[in-house]
């Protein structure tokens, strides 16, 4: 089956060139989070995730009764969840110094992955007659757990410790990366056409290799600096 051929391929790209990003950009939030004063992050990051779990999965099922469309689907995850994640530094902001709003996003974001990734985990266990393609694709929700961490990373920093306007599209490419890295399943699934699959699954791995650089990038202003 073609559809399942271009899924396969996405997969292993997404392993391949997946792996080389997460892997880079795990090192480098680690060594910068190091840099940065001790914060108690654990249980506001825990709660924050759930919580913040929880309304995603709420408004985009609200969207998805309206339009089960791919193109809407994927995009209403990427504005959906990239938007969610920043909003502990927009509240936190004005009360916590920059590096502490910092890492409690960060924490919120990686614990938000973490249970959304268990859950995917949990349904493939649980369906019956899973594929072996299916399977395979559950295998990069480990290194999406890094890429949620990432997303909200790049205009976070900027959000926090650089313009405004450089926060704006790093919250732009967020939410278009997300969106392209679920697109093709959906698409697939919709019974997009196979040159939109193809094309869309090509879009997803050039932005997973963007956002290699574009993380280096935006951790560079990061500082323990109080506001």
């Amino acid at each position: 089956m073609i559809e399942a051929k271009i899924l396969g391929i996405y997969t292993g790209m997404l392993l391949l060139f997946g792996g080389v990003t997460a892997v880079d950009g795990l090192r480098r939030l680690i060594r910068k989070w190091r840099e940065l004063p001790e914060v108690s992050w654990f249980g506001y990051s825990l709660i924050g995730g759930v919580l913040l779990l929880f309304a995603a999965g709420v408004l985009e099922l609200s969207i998805w009764t309206v339009s089960r469309e791919p193109l809407i689907m994927a995009l209403s995850i990427g504005f959906v969840e990239e938007s969610l994640k920043l909003s502990p530094a927009l509240i936190l902001l004005r009360k916590r110094a920059k590096y502490s709003a910092w890492k409690l996003t960060i924490g919120a974001a990686m614990m938000f992955a973490l249970f959304e990734s268990l859950s995917y985990i949990a349904a493939s266990i649980i369906t019956p007659g899973l594929r072996s393609s299916q399977i395979s694709l559950f295998m990069v929700r480990f290194i999406v757990i890094v890429f949620h961490m990432l997303w909200t990373a790049v205009p976070l920093s900027y959000l926090l410790y650089g313009r405004k306007s450089w926060a704006l599209m790093g919250w732009l490419f967020a939410v278009l990366a997300h969106s392209t890295y679920d697109y093709p399943v959906l698409a697939i699934l919709g019974g997009e056409s196979r040159e939109t699959v193809t094309a869309s699954a090509v879009l997803a791995i050039i932005l997973v290799i963007l956002l290699r650089p574009a993380v280096a990038r935006a951790l560079d202003g990061v500082t323990s600096s109080r506001p």
